[in-house]
């Protein structure tokens, strides 16, 4: 089965995106450049954090020059593009194959040289776009108590200042001002949530790895106009009722280091039914597309707008705690689930998630197509 990745907004919309003001890691190609040919590093197509390096004379020779083969299944979710000739717009996914956005068409077949050279182009701009992976301990030495420091919500592009107060397991933290508060909660679209999010900390001339949710609780210090903190997590984090690393902050951890895509080949069949529950509920489709495969993609593409009507979802039952799955092609997960559609109100579900694969080495998928009726 091919492990590939969804990208589920149409090239339309990455005309527009590419046009926003480009993110804070803005850098050049080293060698000629044209103009009008970039890489950009997105992570959501409608964030105005983007970076750009310009794309070497070799790779506009290949993409205007290669061997395009159609496709029929969908694009994959990326956060690699190029635009050529100020209009062409490509991406690339982690398997450094290239798809035109418009016709459909792929190049699955690169000469070495050039594999190499992309695939070093991608370190670099991955280098640029993303933050650094570290623990909670060197999270806890680098920003003390009472620093101030930037967080730049990765979907958005939206910046904020706050101050570390307190924190023995991750940061607790305030907005620094009103304005501050107001951009927060711009963020999450002017409702305080729970909700998970990646973003990057900016401090002095770091750039890290992390995850927030918005919804203030407990007591608050500073004139904000914010009713207590909020909590930061890095790697290893973990919350006060679990003493465990929260897997919701994880996900999000690891696609603002720019690892997410990648980790999905590892996941287990219990954090599949996690990142979907995560994805559904605040309709990451980014993320739900990235443990699907072609055939479940495809459908994703076409039913989202049914999945973007579950207002809210959260998942009452336990995982089973002993999974003896290693040796096994099918896995079924039973999970009670809370859901909430405004237009028909709230019930809780008992479904089946059904895990599989083609063979023992490769990555665990989700049935779809499944869920969905379930839903």
């Amino acid at each position: 089965m091919k492990k590939l990745f969804l990208l589920l907004v149409v090239a339309a919309s990455i005309v527009s995106a590419l046009c926003s003001p480009i993110g804070l890691g803005s850098a050049s190609a080293i060698g000629k450049k044209d103009h009008k040919a970039f890489y950009h590093a997105q992570t959501s197509l409608d964030s105005e954090y983007i970076t750009e390096m310009a794309l070497p004379k070799k790779m506009i020779k290949t993409i205007r020059k290669g061997n395009w083969v159609d496709i029929a299944y969908p694009v994959p979710p990326t956060d690699i593009f190029i635009s050529l000739d100020g209009e062409k717009r490509y991406a690339v996914d982690h398997q450094l194959n290239i798809y035109d956005l418009e016709k459909n068409k792929a190049l699955l077949v690169l000469p070495e040289k050039i594999a190499h050279l992309l695939a070093k182009d991608m370190k670099k701009l991955y280098g640029l776009h993303y933050g650094d992976l570290i623990t909670w301990n060197e999270a806890n030495g680098a920003l003390p108590r009472y620093s101030s420091f930037t967080v730049l919500d990765l979907d958005t592009g939206k910046t904020f200042q706050v101050q570390r107060r307190a924190g023995s397991y991750h940061a607790d933290v305030q907005p620094l001002t009103n304005e501050d508060t107001k951009i927060m909660k711009d963020i999450y679209r002017g409702t305080w949530s729970w909700d998970r999010r990646a973003i990057l900390i900016l401090s002095d001339d770091n750039k890290y790895a992390a995850s927030m949710h918005g919804m203030p609780h407990g007591k608050g210090a500073l004139q904000n106009g914010f009713p207590g903190h909020f909590c930061i997590h890095f790697q290893d984090s973990i919350t006060h009722k679990s003493r465990k690393m929260d897997h919701a902050h994880s996900i999000m951890i690891k696609k603002a280091a720019g690892e997410w895509l990648d980790h999905t080949e590892k996941l287990s069949p219990a954090e599949i039914v996690d990142s979907t529950v995560l994805a559904i509920h605040q309709h990451d489709w980014f993320i739900l597309a990235s443990v699907l495969d072609d055939k479940n993609r495809k459908l994703l593409n076409q039913k989202v707008k049914f999945l973007e009507e579950i207002d809210l979802v959260k998942r009452l039952s336990d995982l089973p705690a002993n999974q003896d799955f290693d040796t096994k092609l099918f896995y079924p997960i039973n999970v009670k689930l809370y859901i909430h559609r405004d237009s028909s109100g709230t019930e809780s579900r008992n479904i089946t998630f059904k895990l599989y694969r083609g063979s023992i080495e490769e990555p665990w998928t989700l049935d779809l197509e499944n869920l969905m009726e379930q839903l």
